[in-house]
């Protein structure tokens, strides 16, 4: 049986020290005012987001765990292999700030992985008609994808890549459910090797940033990289899991290397933490949720490819939505100047008023 791409996400969340949803969820909430000045404000469940940066103010709200929603979560493992789960008190980090301008929010990053900031480029354009204002408000996040050494384009094409994480460009406008279904199967088949090809890739990573502990390897670390790719189609080929507790990876690895250095190797805290870490920043972003929010000034006219609700824009935005490459949001609104129409109204008055004083 293929191995399933569920399958190899629950081990890579194994990985992790396991949080609750919330703490791993981002909210990131913007509202843009007519001056072009901008309040912005990030709010997680979990601090290690987060960057404490100068001039943001800052608040934590803390719940006792008899008023949290899920304040469960897992404490370690007991000898069986069994998750310890108690329930602990939750916080929320809340950021916020106001910017002069839109652009300035860009060098005043503060969402982070691992240490390293999540960039975004904010822009706001101005187009005056006299009586009203038009706003066009863009922000685009940089993509991620030159944290992964395998891309999901050396599997697919990057408009299925595109498609596969974030819904667009939308490729199933206008087809059948059997086209659908077809295009479907074969992209995730395509993706699920994907997938398990970027996880033998960690593994690869992990075990070459200390190889120098492995007793009478088979050979030097250089060779043992380049061979990364003969290693995971074989793997691919074999069906070889990662799952269990008897790591049937390095099983594997022992097997096509023709040694027993890899089983033999203990794996320490350190190492398990740099595995984390290449986690993290790969395929972990597809754990992270990040709600988008945005309200702009006047009457919204194109939400691009959020909704509307009470005024307020919200954007579906999570992790995977950075693994293809840069990904943007926009949205235009209008506000009425109402000192143009009182401006206009006076003079016309004026002009009224001439033509009858002249009478």
């Amino acid at each position: 049986m293929r191995v399933t791409t569920s399958k190899i996400l629950l081990l890579l969340a194994a990985m992790l020290v396991v949080v609750s949803c919330d703490e791993y969820e981002i909210n990131i909430d913007t509202q843009v005012f007519r001056d072009g000045s901008c309040l912005r404000t990030i709010t997680s469940g979990n601090g290690e987001f987060l960057m404490d940066e100068e001039g943001w103010d800052y608040q934590e709200i803390v719940l006792p765990a008899d008023s949290s929603a899920n304040g469960f979560s897992i404490h370690g493992y007991d000898a069986d292999g069994n998750p310890i789960w108690k329930k602990d008190s939750t916080r929320t980090y809340v950021f916020s700030r106001r910017f002069d301008s839109v652009e300035d929010m860009s060098s005043n990053q503060i969402i982070q992985i691992e240490g390293e900031p999540i960039v975004s480029k904010p822009g706001l354009t101005r187009s005056f008609k006299w009586f009203y204002t038009d706003y066009t408000f863009t922000e685009t996040f940089a993509g991620w994808n030159n944290h992964f050494n395998i891309l999901p384009t050396d599997f697919v094409t990057e408009d299925n890549a595109s498609f596969w994480f974030t819904g667009y460009p939308e490729l199933a406008k206008g087809m059948t459910g059997n086209e659908l279904s077809e295009i479907m199967s074969d992209m995730s088949e395509k993706m699920e090797q994907w997938a398990y090809a970027v996880m033998w890739d960690i593994y690869f990573q992990a075990i070459a940033h200390d190889y120098d502990v492995l007793q009478n390897p088979p050979v030097d670390c250089a060779t043992f990289l380049s061979m990364r790719d003969s290693v995971i189609a074989s793997a691919w080929v074999r069906d070889v899991e990662f799952w269990g507790r008897d790591d049937p990876e390095f099983k594997f690895l022992d097997e096509f290397f023709h040694t027993d250095v890899f089983t033999k190797l203990e794996i320490t805290d350190e190492m398990n933490d740099y595995g984390s870490a290449l986690w993290s920043q790969s395929l972990g972003l597809l754990y992270l949720e990040m709600p988008y929010t945005l309200k702009m000034p006047g009457k919204v006219m194109d939400a691009g490819r959020g909704t509307l609700e009470n005024g307020v824009i919200k954007y579906r935005f999570d992790g995977g939505f950075l693994i293809p490459g840069d990904y943007t949001f926009t949205a235009t609104s209008r506000a009425v100047n109402v000192w143009a129409f009182l401006l206009s109204g006076l003079v016309l008055v004026i002009a009224v008023g001439s033509f009858f004083i002249k009478r």
